[in-house]
């Protein structure tokens, strides 16, 4: 059973949750193609039109912050040594858990709530 209060968590800042959509498509990249990748992502235009700053701060949130907390939700994995992160096979279970729970939300009647 995936825990949807930690992957809700872990969904909460946009650089984590493209990071994930990136991963789920390519499994696995290292992080500083995963940076280029969600960089890209977030300001709409190719890697040539971002600055270095851009995508090295990027990189720096991505390694201090966003992947750790990604892979203590069990989501990915990442090896310091390659500087490779890879989604883990929760990954795509977390997913389906959370769209299910938005979908069990959204089928909850509301019509009769003040009656």
């Amino acid at each position: 059973m995936v825990e949807l209060d930690r992957v809700y968590r872990a969904l909460a800042a946009e650089e984590r949750r493209l990071a994930l959509a990136c991963l789920d498509h390519h499994r696995q990249l290292t992080l500083p193609d995963l940076a280029e990748l969600v960089v890209e992502r977030q300001y709409d235009t190719g890697v040539a039109a971002l600055s270095g700053e851009q995508l090295r701060d990027t990189y720096f949130r991505l390694y201090h912050t966003h992947i750790p907390l990604l892979e203590e939700c069990g989501l990915v994995q990442y090896s310091q040594e390659d500087d490779l992160v890879a989604a883990t096979d929760r990954l795509q279970t977390a997913l389906d858990s959370v769209e299910e729970n938005v979908e069990r939300l959204r089928a909850f009647p509301t019509d009769s709530i003040g009656e």
